[in-house]
């Protein structure tokens, strides 16, 4: 109990954020993975409207309302942004990452495409296959409201502000855990992954002290896999690309 109360008492949150943000994002989190879980949006307004609804929602309830409860509830919101690292942080480290680890997790992608798990599962929306123009809107909406908000969630609000507290690996630990937990549903060797994935995710995150790079890195392996099979998809074949 020692720990997670200092964690609380050195949080960048004033304890006000922290009595509204803590039982919001527990109630969010809760419905964005039963009632407003993808598969029941799809299967209620179909494929591709579903996932829009999706995107807009996870965006709405796990990134722009917890900045509104912080711009409303504390006296400096920019300093709090700044310790969830929203902010350009350290370039000279966070480019010569980016330039190894983008084409990486592209290599990843060509790979775990061709699991018949995987192809069945992505694109979430099948719909979006259906010409080109849809399928880059479905993905820029991928990016910028599902992935962006991820990584706010797991690599700022629960991680960042965690680490002069509870130490590097136990914050990297709590944002992992609950980001593996999240992708139950998932193929397997995507759970899996996830693993390995949020730790390398928050090692990002701390060496940059920010969350873009980490985004970038999250989105580009989301999007080249979807990307790969959308390619093999349209074209009919099954080889890569």
């Amino acid at each position: 109990m020692r720990p997670v109360l200092e964690a609380l008492r050195s949080s960048p949150l004033s304890p006000a954020s922290l009595g509204i943000l803590l039982p919001y994002l527990a109630v969010a989190l809760t419905l964005m993975v039963t009632g407003l879980h993808q598969r029941r949006l799809r299967a209620r307004l179909g494929d591709e409207m579903g996932m829009w609804l999706y995107f807009a929602l996870f965006f709405l309830l796990l990134a722009a309302l917890p900045v509104v409860i912080v711009c409303v509830a504390e006296r400096d919101p920019n300093r709090v942004f700044a310790a969830f690292g929203l902010r350009g942080g350290d370039w000279r480290m966070g480019l010569p990452i980016l330039a190894l680890a983008l084409p990486v997790a592209a290599l990843i992608s060509v790979f775990a495409s061709k699991s018949p798990a995987m192809k069945e599962h992505y694109p979430f929306s099948k719909a979006a296959c259906s010409s080109d123009g849809r399928f880059i809107a479905y993905e820029l909406g991928y990016i910028v409201l599902y992935y962006t908000a991820w990584e706010f969630l797991y690599r700022g609000l629960l991680f960042l502000p965690l680490v002069g507290s509870v130490g590097l690996l136990a914050a990297a630990s709590i944002s992992t855990a609950l980001s593996v937990l999240h992708h139950i549903g998932q193929p397997d060797s995507e759970t899996t992954g996830a693993l390995l994935g949020g730790y390398l995710l928050c090692a990002v995150a701390f060496l940059t002290n920010s969350i873009l790079y980490s985004i970038a890195i999250h989105a580009t392996l989301g999007v080249s896999n979807d990307l790969f099979i959308y390619l093999r998809y349209h074209r009919g074949k099954d080889s890569p690309v």
